[in-house]
C-alpha cells in the first residue's frame, strides 16, 4: 500500500521499509516490527522543529559574539594605534594634509614667495637687512601668538570634555580622547586662522610695532599665520628654531649672501619635527665675512 499524500512530508526516509495500515481513522507505520504512530511522528516533528530552533539561536549567538569580537578587535587596534601615535611625531598619517612634511613644503613656498615680496616692499625705503630682520621678527611675533591661542584653544576643548585638568595618573587612560582633540583642531583649522588673522591685526602691540608691515605687506602676514597655526596644532607641536650659535651649525642652517663661518644674523628659522628633534627645513643665515671673522679673532 501506498502513503497517502498528506503524509508523505511528516515522514522522513532513514532507510528501513515501511507499512501502512488503516484503523478507523488512524495511520501508523510499522518499520521492521516497530509500530510508529502518527503522535510519535508529530513529536518527531515538534522535537526537530525545537532543535532547528536551538540550532538558529546558536548560530544567531555565534554571529552576534563574532561581531562583538571584532569591534573589540577594532577599538583595541585604535586605542594601541592612538597611544602609539600620541606625541610621536615619527609616526605619519599619509591621509592628513596637516602632516609635518606638508608643512614643511609650506613653510619653504612661504620664504620662497612672500617672503622674497614682502623684502622687495620694505627695503624700498630702508635697509635690507633692516628690512629682513623685521620680517623675521615679525614671523617669531606671529609664531608665539599662534602658539599662545592654539595652546588656549586645546585647553578649553580638554576642560570642555573633562571638566578640570587632569592628573598625570589619570591622563593615561585618555590618551584617544586627547588625540581627538588633536585632530578636532586640524577639523576646525580654517575657522581658526581665520580668528587668528582677525585677532592680531586687532592686537596693539603688534600693529604698534609692525605697522609699515602690516600696511606693505600683509599677504605674508596672513600666509605666516597659516603655516604657524598648522605647525602649533601638530602632536607635539612642530618647532621653529630662531636662535643659532655664533659659529654656523650647517646641518641646521645655510648660507644667505655671503660666505663665513661666524654668525652675523638669522635671516630666516630652522623648522624642526619638535622642540630638540630632527630637522624638516634649513633656515637661512647671514655670516660675517672671513676678513671681518679674521679681524674680531685677532
Amino acid at each position: 500500500m501506498t502513503m497517502p499524500k498528506y503524509l508523505k512530508g511528516c515522514v522522513i526516509d532513514i532507510g528501513f521499509k515501511y507499512y501502512v495500515k488503516h484503523k478507523h481513522v488512524q495511520y501508523h507505520f510499522e518499520v521492521e516490527g516497530l509500530t510508529i504512530t502518527m503522535a510519535d511522528i508529530n513529536n518527531l516533528i515538534l522535537l526537530m522543529s525545537k532543535i532547528q530552533g536551538e540550532l538558529d539561536e546558536t548560530k544567531r549567538k555565534l554571529k552576534q559574539e563574532e561581531a562583538e569580537k571584532e569591534r573589540a578587535l577594532t577599538r583595541l587596534s585604535s586605542i594601541a594605534g592612538a597611544k602609539l601615535a600620541h606625541n610621536n611625531p615619527g609616526l605619519t598619517d599619509l591621509s592628513d594634509k596637516y602632516r609635518p612634511q606638508k608643512i614643511g613644503e609650506h613653510f619653504s613656498e612661504l620664504y620662497d614667495n612672500e617672503w622674497t615680496e614682502a623684502v622687495h616692499q620694505l627695503t624700498g625705503g630702508r635697509d635690507e637687512e633692516m628690512a629682513i630682520q623685521m620680517i623675521r621678527d615679525v614671523l617669531k611675533f606671529v609664531a608665539n601668538k599662534t602658539k599662545c591661542w592654539a595652546d588656549k584653544q586645546y585647553k578649553n576643548l580638554q576642560e570642555a570634555l573633562f571638566q578640570r585638568d587632569l592628573r598625570d595618573s589619570e591622563a593615561g587612560r585618555f590618551i584617544t580622547t586627547y588625540k581627538k582633540i588633536s585632530e578636532l583642531q586640524k577639523e576646525v583649522a580654517v575657522l581658526s586662522i581665520s580668528n587668528a588673522k582677525k585677532w592680531l591685526k586687532e592686537d596693539e602691540e603688534f600693529v604698534s610695532k609692525y605697522k609699515d608691515v602690516l600696511l606693505h605687506c600683509e599677504p605674508f602676514i596672513d600666509r605666516s599665520i597659516e603655516v604657524c597655526w598648522m605647525i602649533q596644532i601638530q602632536d607635539p607641536p612642530m618647532y621653529l628654531q630662531f636662535d643659532s650659535t655664533k659659529n654656523i651649525d650647517k646641518s641646521l642652517f645655510r648660507l644667505f649672501t655671503k660666505n663665513g663661518r661666524s654668525l652675523d644674523f638669522v635671516v630666516w628659522p630652522a623648522l624642526l619635527l619638535h622642540e630638540n628633534g630632527p630637522l624638516v627645513q634649513k633656515g637661512v643665515v647671514q655670516p660675517m665675512k672671513e676678513n671681518s671673522s679674521k679681524k674680531e679673532a685677532s
